[in-house]
């Protein structure tokens, strides 16, 4: 999976949304092995934390699918 990296453009980024996403390709891949690659974040609306709560949230969703 490679994520929309436009999620994370933004100054403050919505974590519902990142949820949601990350979440339906969890659905829609249940019972197979994923791999999530979050690339071409060129600027992450110049604030690194939004890269820190999106593998926060990555994580957290993949844990309740294994």
């Amino acid at each position: 999976m490679k994520p929309n990296p436009a999620l994370l453009a933004e100054k403050t980024v919505s974590k519902e949304l990142i949820r949601e996403d990350i979440k339906k390709t969890f659905e829609t891949a249940k019972g197979c092995v994923v791999e999530i690659i979050m690339k071409d974040n060129h600027t992450i609306g110049g604030n690194p934390q939004n890269a820190v709560d999106w593998c926060s949230i990555a994580r957290e969703e993949a844990e309740k699918y294994v």
